[in-house]
Protein backbone atom coordinates (compact mmCIF):
# COMPACT_ATOMS: atom_id res chain seq x y z
CA UNK A 1 0.00 0.00 0.00
CA UNK A 2 1.46 3.57 -1.14
CA UNK A 3 1.54 6.32 1.03
CA UNK A 4 -0.42 9.80 -0.30
CA UNK A 5 1.91 12.87 0.45
CA UNK A 6 0.59 15.31 2.77
CA UNK A 7 0.97 19.00 2.92
CA UNK A 8 3.35 18.67 5.53
CA UNK A 9 5.63 16.21 3.22
CA UNK A 10 6.31 18.47 0.52
CA UNK A 11 9.30 19.76 2.15
CA UNK A 12 10.64 16.03 2.80
CA UNK A 13 9.96 14.69 -0.83
CA UNK A 14 11.05 17.71 -2.78
CA UNK A 15 14.27 17.18 -1.23
CA UNK A 16 14.28 13.50 -1.90
CA UNK A 17 13.90 14.19 -5.41
CA UNK A 18 16.07 16.89 -5.55
CA UNK A 19 19.09 14.45 -4.62
CA UNK A 20 17.78 11.70 -6.90
CA UNK A 21 17.94 14.43 -9.71
CA UNK A 22 20.52 16.43 -8.94
CA UNK A 23 22.55 15.23 -11.86
CA UNK A 24 19.72 14.88 -14.41
CA UNK A 25 20.12 16.73 -17.71
CA UNK A 26 16.79 18.87 -17.41
CA UNK A 27 18.30 20.35 -14.06
CA UNK A 28 21.98 20.52 -15.17
CA UNK A 29 20.19 23.27 -18.28
CA UNK A 30 17.31 25.20 -16.11
CA UNK A 31 20.29 25.64 -12.95
CA UNK A 32 23.86 25.20 -15.45
CA UNK A 33 26.31 26.09 -11.79
CA UNK A 34 26.37 23.07 -9.89
CA UNK A 35 25.99 25.37 -6.38
CA UNK A 36 23.07 26.67 -7.67
CA UNK A 37 21.26 23.83 -8.68
CA UNK A 38 22.35 21.79 -5.35
CA UNK A 39 20.50 24.40 -3.24
CA UNK A 40 17.92 25.70 -5.30
CA UNK A 41 16.66 22.98 -7.39
CA UNK A 42 14.38 21.28 -4.11
CA UNK A 43 12.13 24.85 -4.72
CA UNK A 44 11.51 23.63 -7.99
CA UNK A 45 10.11 19.87 -6.66
CA UNK A 46 8.16 21.65 -4.48
CA UNK A 47 6.12 23.26 -7.10
CA UNK A 48 6.25 20.00 -8.85
CA UNK A 49 4.79 18.02 -6.34
CA UNK A 50 1.97 20.94 -5.62
CA UNK A 51 1.07 20.73 -9.14
CA UNK A 52 1.03 17.42 -8.94
CA UNK A 53 -1.68 17.19 -6.12
CA UNK A 54 -3.53 19.66 -8.05
CA UNK A 55 -4.02 17.48 -10.79
CA UNK A 56 -2.88 14.46 -10.30
CA UNK A 57 -1.50 12.03 -7.30
CA UNK A 58 1.90 12.36 -5.43
CA UNK A 59 2.98 9.10 -3.96
CA UNK A 60 6.02 7.72 -1.37
CA UNK A 61 6.47 4.17 -1.34
CA UNK A 62 5.91 4.53 2.66
CA UNK A 63 5.66 7.07 5.34
CA UNK A 64 9.04 7.30 5.33
CA UNK A 65 9.44 8.62 2.13
CA UNK A 66 12.29 6.76 0.54
CA UNK A 67 10.71 7.31 -3.10
CA UNK A 68 8.33 9.77 -5.00
CA UNK A 69 6.42 9.50 -7.58
CA UNK A 70 4.17 12.43 -9.22
CA UNK A 71 1.21 10.75 -11.68
CA UNK A 72 -1.14 13.26 -13.46
CA UNK A 73 -4.43 12.54 -15.30
CA UNK A 74 -3.91 14.14 -18.77
CA UNK A 75 -7.59 15.06 -18.59
CA UNK A 76 -7.10 17.38 -15.33
CA UNK A 77 -4.06 19.17 -17.23
CA UNK A 78 -6.58 21.36 -18.86
CA UNK A 79 -5.56 24.68 -17.52
CA UNK A 80 -1.85 24.90 -16.93
CA UNK A 81 -1.15 28.79 -16.50
CA UNK A 82 -3.86 28.20 -13.51
CA UNK A 83 -2.17 25.46 -12.01
CA UNK A 84 1.22 27.10 -12.27
CA UNK A 85 -0.44 30.26 -9.74
CA UNK A 86 -1.96 28.10 -7.69
CA UNK A 87 0.89 25.73 -7.23
CA UNK A 88 3.20 28.53 -6.57
CA UNK A 89 4.89 30.13 -9.64
CA UNK A 90 5.32 33.35 -8.26
CA UNK A 91 7.09 32.13 -4.54
CA UNK A 92 9.09 30.20 -7.22
CA UNK A 93 10.36 33.12 -8.86
CA UNK A 94 11.52 34.38 -5.20
CA UNK A 95 12.74 31.30 -3.84
CA UNK A 96 14.86 30.38 -7.11
CA UNK A 97 15.69 33.13 -9.85
CA UNK A 98 13.26 34.44 -12.63
CA UNK A 99 16.41 33.17 -15.23
CA UNK A 100 16.04 29.37 -13.67
CA UNK A 101 12.25 29.42 -13.67
CA UNK A 102 12.20 30.67 -16.88
CA UNK A 103 14.51 28.27 -18.61
CA UNK A 104 12.32 25.14 -16.36
CA UNK A 105 9.07 26.94 -17.61
CA UNK A 106 10.67 26.78 -21.66
CA UNK A 107 10.79 23.07 -21.23
CA UNK A 108 7.65 22.39 -19.94
CA UNK A 109 5.61 24.34 -22.86
CA UNK A 110 7.77 22.36 -25.17
CA UNK A 111 7.74 18.82 -23.34
CA UNK A 112 3.32 19.84 -23.68
CA UNK A 113 3.19 20.86 -27.10
CA UNK A 114 5.09 17.51 -28.55
CA UNK A 115 3.41 15.27 -25.67
CA UNK A 116 -0.28 16.93 -27.31
CA UNK A 117 1.48 15.81 -31.04
CA UNK A 118 1.87 12.61 -30.16
CA UNK A 119 -0.59 11.42 -28.02
CA UNK A 120 -4.27 12.03 -28.22
CA UNK A 121 -5.78 9.98 -25.85
CA UNK A 122 -6.80 10.33 -22.40
CA UNK A 123 -3.69 9.12 -20.38
CA UNK A 124 -1.84 8.84 -17.13
CA UNK A 125 1.40 10.98 -17.02
CA UNK A 126 3.91 9.87 -15.08
CA UNK A 127 5.38 12.92 -14.57
CA UNK A 128 8.50 12.45 -11.99
CA UNK A 129 9.80 9.47 -9.98
CA UNK A 130 12.71 9.32 -8.27
CA UNK A 131 14.51 7.26 -5.38
CA UNK A 132 16.43 9.16 -2.42
CA UNK A 133 19.96 7.77 -3.95
CA UNK A 134 20.46 5.67 0.19
CA UNK A 135 17.79 3.92 -0.47
CA UNK A 136 18.31 3.26 -4.69
CA UNK A 137 18.22 -0.32 -5.81
CA UNK A 138 16.34 -1.32 -3.32
CA UNK A 139 13.07 -2.01 -5.01
CA UNK A 140 11.11 1.26 -4.06
CA UNK A 141 10.33 2.66 -7.92
CA UNK A 142 9.61 -0.82 -8.56
CA UNK A 143 7.07 -0.50 -5.96
CA UNK A 144 5.75 2.62 -6.87
CA UNK A 145 5.39 1.73 -10.41
CA UNK A 146 3.56 -1.61 -10.10
CA UNK A 147 1.06 -0.47 -7.98
CA UNK A 148 -0.42 2.81 -9.73
CA UNK A 149 0.14 0.54 -13.11
CA UNK A 150 -1.83 -1.84 -11.38
CA UNK A 151 -4.74 0.91 -11.19
CA UNK A 152 -4.18 1.91 -14.55
CA UNK A 153 -5.03 -1.08 -15.51
CA UNK A 154 -7.96 -1.99 -13.32
CA UNK A 155 -9.53 1.57 -15.36
CA UNK A 156 -8.08 0.60 -19.06
CA UNK A 157 -6.43 3.71 -18.89
CA UNK A 158 -3.01 4.07 -20.96
CA UNK A 159 0.30 5.48 -19.27
CA UNK A 160 2.71 7.75 -20.94
CA UNK A 161 6.27 9.00 -19.74
CA UNK A 162 9.80 11.12 -20.51
CA UNK A 163 13.20 10.86 -19.63
CA UNK A 164 16.58 12.32 -20.59
CA UNK A 165 18.47 9.46 -19.76
CA UNK A 166 18.80 6.50 -21.97
CA UNK A 167 20.09 4.15 -19.34
CA UNK A 168 16.48 4.11 -17.71
CA UNK A 169 14.68 2.95 -20.51
CA UNK A 170 15.28 -0.94 -20.14
CA UNK A 171 13.49 -0.07 -16.93
CA UNK A 172 10.62 1.35 -17.96
CA UNK A 173 10.41 -1.45 -20.55
CA UNK A 174 10.10 -4.35 -17.71
CA UNK A 175 6.47 -2.53 -16.90
CA UNK A 176 4.95 -2.41 -20.72
CA UNK A 177 6.12 0.48 -21.51
CA UNK A 178 7.14 1.05 -25.57
CA UNK A 179 9.81 3.58 -26.67
CA UNK A 180 7.11 5.96 -29.23
CA UNK A 181 9.22 8.61 -29.98
CA UNK A 182 12.43 10.91 -29.44
CA UNK A 183 13.61 13.68 -30.07
CA UNK A 184 16.36 16.80 -28.95
CA UNK A 185 15.23 20.24 -26.65
CA UNK A 186 17.83 22.59 -26.21
CA UNK A 187 20.36 19.81 -26.98
CA UNK A 188 18.67 17.77 -24.34
CA UNK A 189 17.41 14.10 -25.50
CA UNK A 190 13.86 13.25 -24.86
CA UNK A 191 12.49 9.73 -24.90
CA UNK A 192 9.10 9.46 -25.15
CA UNK A 193 7.77 6.08 -23.45
CA UNK A 194 3.90 4.91 -24.01
CA UNK A 195 2.21 2.05 -21.99
CA UNK A 196 -1.27 0.61 -23.46
CA UNK A 197 -3.46 -1.02 -20.53
CA UNK A 198 -3.84 -4.73 -19.98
Amino acid sequence: MLYRIQKSDIDKAAQILGRSFIDYPIFKYVFPDDQHRKNKIRYLFTFLIKLGMLNGEVYASSKDIEAVSIWINSSNARSPLMSAFKAGIISLNLKVDSKSVKRFSEIGLNKQKIRSDIVNVNYILLDVIGVDPQFQKQGFARLLMESKLNDADKYKTPCYLETSNRDNLNFYKKFGFNLIHEYELLKIKVFCLYRKSF
